[in-house]
């Protein structure tokens, strides 16, 4: 009996072994150039292996060393997060970006492996400031499922770390990156107009979304026909206007390159109407004037 107990006991704990290890199978881990020199620019690139599983959205925290490195954005180019809610920004010393991929993706296919392997989510850039060990750490990472309940995938966070140097030449053997400096203003991009339903309770809003290949796009600011440019963010709720007015969005990189776009917001009067209204004011006069001209004649 005790004997079967314990056989018991071991398959149970194997069992459990084998879930485990299922579980985190799945992880979020940083891949980049293990050395760089002083005033370089480098990539980080975040990378997820979903198990097989297929997701559709993150949302992440990255830590990093502000005194040994710089952030000066982000690149979209061979990433799958092309629709940001939360485009890669810098506050106190972290990283921060939540995106979606509609559709969901299971991984990206390798074809040397004839295999799907690791999701490039983006691509995050560095400056090296002085020498010394970088790291880059997950302070929070989300990864949802898409099974259509924002169900969150398990997984396990893995870092990585590079070492600056102090060194004029570059060595063949150091794996640097090519200089990422932005010099290009964002794509041209276009403003759609939301109108509310007539007896609904959401605002009159505009939608935009900008591209930058170079480094990202920073933020938005928006001018609504005067001299003052409020920061913006999609969708923008805006005001309706008596009159119809030009409103513009301005999309800065991170290198303060900017792009604009324009859109006519159509106000609570439109012109055609002012012309009914001013045809009828003169059609009114000058009937006023005949009648009154007849009614003299007629004395």
């Amino acid at each position: 009996m005790k004997y079967f107990s314990k056989t018991i006991l071991i398959f149970f704990l194997f069992l459990f072994f084998l879930s485990s290890t299922k579980v985190f199978a799945a992880n979020v881990f940083v891949s980049l150039s293990p050395v760089v020199n002083v005033g370089e620019n480098f990539e980080v690139l975040i990378n997820a292996n979903s198990d097989g599983i297929l997701i559709n959205s993150i949302n992440l925290i990255l830590d990093y060393n502000q005194d040994l490195v710089s952030f000066s954005g982000y690149k979209n180019d061979d990433a799958l997060i092309r629709f940001w809610v939360d485009s890669p920004y810098e506050k106190n010393g972290n990283i921060y970006m939540s995106g979606i991929i509609p559709g969901g993706v299971l991984g990206l296919y390798d074809p040397n492996k004839k295999e799907l392997g690791a999701i490039p989510l983006v691509s995050l850039l560095f400056t090296a400031k002085k020498e010394g060990i970088a790291t880059f750490s997950f302070i929070k990472t989300e990864i949802l499922k898409h099974d259509g309940k924002g169900t969150e995938l398990i997984h396990k966070e893995n870092g990585g770390e590079v070492i600056i140097r102090n060194s004029i030449i570059k060595s063949d053997n150091l794996n640097t990156k090519d200089d990422v400096s932005d010099k290009e203003k964002p794509e041209s991009f276009e403003i759609t107009l939301l109108e509310p339903f007539v007896f609904g309770r959401t605002p009159l809003m505009i939608v935009f979304r900008a591209n930058d290949n170079g480094s990202g796009i920073k933020e938005y600011k928006i001018n609504e026909g005067n001299s003052v440019w409020k920061n913006a963010k999609s969708p923008q709720q805006i005001s309706r206007g008596i009159f119809s007015r030009d409103i513009t969005v301005r999309a800065f990189d991170f290198y303060d390159n900017f792009q604009d776009s324009n859109i006519r917001i159509p106000g609570l009067i439109s012109p055609q109407f002012l012309w009914i209204i001013f045809i009828l004011i003169i059609f009114c006069i000058w009937g006023y004037k005949m009648i009154k001209y007849k009614y003299e004649m007629s004395l």
